[in-house]
């Protein structure tokens, strides 16, 4: 290192910490952080390119110390070390913070936006399609909180420890909001090994391990695919009551017209029928439960939806109902009912809709959730009606919380289609309403689905339990 370089250090270095007359500095206390794996974007998902785009510093901690300054071969002179905006570049540059983002997620696989070319011309007709720079998700990051002690042993050898607070954002352009919200958290330790520096690496270090934890985050790496990013952005939605004019959606608030159904009104009666052999096997009453499960066929897709009641009522997503107030539903035997949409929660994505009494079993309701490693089964309509009550199994893997909304995660396989096909238990009770899956895109284990006590509670319907019959 050239003495250019050392001199242009001790500048910023001086800037950053300063030394309390007559106060003995303290070393900031480091909080917990689980380090976990990041999800890697498998080649074959269909993930928009992001970049970091926006960089924001907060300086909440006022003139509280975030940590302590040791220096020397043995770490013994002390001073106190300051987040300030003079200093915070130094202990965290924004290049370095770009850098280590973007390494990350190449790393990991994710999609990242190709270098803007400088055409001879700048040509661009009306219907012109954008550009993968225009199309790309901007992410931005909040520091909202620092702490680190760190200790030169040398003009550029470093030993410490440092904690991040992140608040992320992602932002699409193309909808003109924010789709994804999240916070993670980074911590780095190196008391023995000294990491080289003109600036100390060591918060840097905890930044990189703050963006592991954010692709670690399977919300993440919903918000990033495409065509479904429901799940991971279901917060941002809410029910409009007829009055409000109806807002451009989000990835994953469904469809946007959606949003002006009215709110649910007087709670919906649904008989629920109990399972056919409580605690029974799957295999036996798999045929009765196929007849309830539907292919719904709307302008240009389809999904998958279940009776509920012997009243003709159905559940399924918002986002397979989209904008229509009718669709056409496809029994298993052939027979289509059309079918009218009823009421909507966009957020929690749940649709309730009604045909007249179609004469098959309904699906029988569980309010309480499965337990964590119970088996469950999906059943769906996945790539059209072709493969109409499609059976999978797999287990209940995690209750998972997404952007303030609850999913239960498990590895059991769905594909696009099966979005509204129910979610049961071994007893062929409904649990679930499947809403998003990775699992076919290379991430095991990374298909979820709503509670259904949830959509119950968010729908406003009232089950009466039928007595099993004698």
């Amino acid at each position: 290192m050239n003495k250019n370089n050392l001199a242009h250090s001790a500048l910023l270095i001086s800037m950053m910490w300063l030394l309390h007359p007559g106060a003995q500095a303290q070393e900031a206390a480091m909080p917990p952080v689980e380090i976990r794996q990041p999800l890697v974007m498998p080649t074959t998902a269909a993930a928009r390119p992001s970049y970091l785009a926006r960089i924001q510093r907060r300086y909440d901690q006022g003139n509280q110390p975030i940590g302590e300054l040791q220096n020397g071969l043995f770490c013994s002179r002390k001073s106190d070390i300051y987040w300030t905006a003079k200093g915070s570049e130094a202990l965290l540059p924004t290049g370095v913070m770009l850098a280590r983002f973007r390494s990350e997620l190449q790393k990991h696989g994710y999609p990242l936006p190709g270098p803007k070319e400088a055409p001879l011309f700048q040509e661009k007709p009306d219907d012109a399609t954008p550009s993968q720079a225009e199309q790309a998700l901007q992410v931005g990051v909040i520091v909202a909180q620092v702490l680190t002690n760190l200790c030169l042993k040398g003009n550029a050898s470093w030993t410490g420890e440092a904690y991040l607070r992140l608040e992320w954002q992602v932002f699409a352009p193309d909808q003109r909001k924010v789709i994804f919200k999240t916070v993670s958290e980074g911590l780095f330790q190196s008391r023995q090994a000294s990491l080289e520096g003109a600036a100390p690496p060591i918060v840097a270090e905890a930044f990189s391990v703050g963006v592991r934890n954010l692709l670690a985050d399977p919300a993440f790496a919903l918000a990033l695919q495409t065509p479904y990013d429901r799940a991971a952005a279901a917060a941002n939605a809410s029910i409009l009551p007829p009055s409000q004019p109806s807002q451009p959606a989000a990835p994953g608030t469904g469809t946007g017209g959606a949003a002006n159904k009215p709110a649910p009104g007087p709670a919906v009666s649904i008989d629920n029928l109990p399972a056919a052999q409580p605690g029974g096997e799957m295999s036996k009453v798999i045929g009765q439960l196929r007849q309830g499960v539907v292919t719904v066929l709307t302008e240009g897709r389809s999904g998958t939806g279940f009776y509920i009641g012997q009243s003709g009522w159905l559940l399924s997503n918002q986002h397979v109902v989209g904008t229509a107030r009718s669709v056409r539903v496809r029994l298993p035997g052939g027979r289509e009912l059309p079918a009218e949409v009823l009421r909507v929660d966009a957020a929690r994505d749940v649709a309730l809709l009604k045909t007249e009494p179609p004469g098959v079993r309904p699906l029988p309701l569980r309010l309480d959730e499965p337990g964590l490693g119970e088996d469950v089964y999906a059943l769906g309509s996945p790539l059209g009606d072709t493969f109409n009550t499609t059976l999978t199994r797999g287990i209940l893997s995690g209750v998972r919380l997404l952007n303030g909304q609850e999913f239960l995660q498990s590895d059991v396989a769905i594909l696009p289609g099966s979005s509204g096909g129910p979610l049961l238990d071994r007893s062929g009770q409904v649990v679930g309403i499947t809403v998003a899956g990775l699992g076919a895109r290379g991430m095991a284990g990374m298909n979820f689905f709503i509670p259904l006590a949830s959509a119950v509670e968010r729908l406003n319907l009232q089950l009466q339990q039928r007595p099993p019959k004698r």
